[in-house]
């Protein structure tokens, strides 16, 4: 959906907000439908090429991720339960 870089000094923290538009061809099958929405942290800002859209659930991006860091729980973030109206 996006594919944005922003760089953050240790220990500051920001939000990043989007609003979201779906166009489908079938907009019957896929109301009541949920989705998923994933966003990424990358320690060092060197693995956009391991982690395009819609690459981030790879297993590529997940290693890359994890190589250049402490802590390597917190490099992805997933929430789901959004229903398409």
């Amino acid at each position: 959906m996006i594919d944005t870089t922003v760089i953050l000094a240790p220990g500051e923290q920001t939000i990043i907000s989007d609003s979201l538009v779906f166009s489908c061809s079938d907009v019957e099958g896929a109301r009541g439908q949920s989705y998923t929405i994933m966003a990424a942290a990358d320690a060092h800002v060197d693995d956009a090429g391991a982690c395009p859209v819609f690459q981030i659930q790879s297993q590529t991006c997940f290693d890359d991720l994890a190589n250049d860091d402490n802590d390597s729980s917190d490099n992805r973030v997933t929430t789901n339960g959004y229903t398409v109206k």
